[in-house]
């Protein structure tokens, strides 16, 4: 079977296959760097040996954070996948697959937050390095924020289109 121009032939399981890949991706990174701290620990024979040596600094302690709200969001969304193999019901099954892609591009967001904090930790507060790393980092959400608002408007403008068409043919239900 040929796909139309600009349609694709992915099938809904394929999809939720990668998606699954991607949440449980972003998961094992996460939970890997939680125990990889930047900076590494203190090999120094004092009260804090092992400590993580920047866990005083605002930067590391957000890095702390966004990576464990990364791995939460990425690990519920492994889990809402893994669940829909035991769902019959297609409505039901298409509302979790989109909560789980939801929760596996916000853990995205905050992998790419705590990649930021993390390095700004570790090159240091001044560094003209750890300011550029923030800016690029940063870029990963403008160019988010311009795909989905393309998704939404183009899924906005084929809703309209097939609306136009079924009042215009006596169709009142879509």
């Amino acid at each position: 079977m040929r796909a139309k121009k600009g349609h694709s032939t992915r099938t809904p399981q394929k999809s939720r296959e990668t998606h699954l890949i991607v949440a449980a991706l972003i998961a094992t990174v996460t939970f890997t760097a939680g125990f990889t701290l930047p900076g590494s620990n203190s090999n120094n024979m004092s009260p804090i040996q092992g400590d993580a040596i920047f866990t005083r600094q605002a930067a590391f302690k957000a890095f702390f954070v966004t990576d464990t709200v990364a791995m939460v969001l990425s690990t519920s969304a492994v889990f809402i996948y893994f669940i829909t193999a035991l769902y019959a019901n297609q409505t039901k099954l298409f509302n979790r697959v989109i909560w789980a892609f939801c929760l596996t591009i916000l853990a995205m967001g905050a992998m790419v937050l705590a990649f930021v904090t993390g390095t700004y930790a570790t090159l240091g507060n001044p560094s003209g390095l750890a300011i550029a790393t923030c800016v690029v980092g940063c870029c990963f959400f403008l160019v988010n924020f311009f795909v989905l608002r393309k998704l939404y408007l183009d899924k906005i403008s084929r809703r309209s289109r097939l609306c136009g068409n079924c009042h215009g043919h006596g169709h009142g239900v879509v």
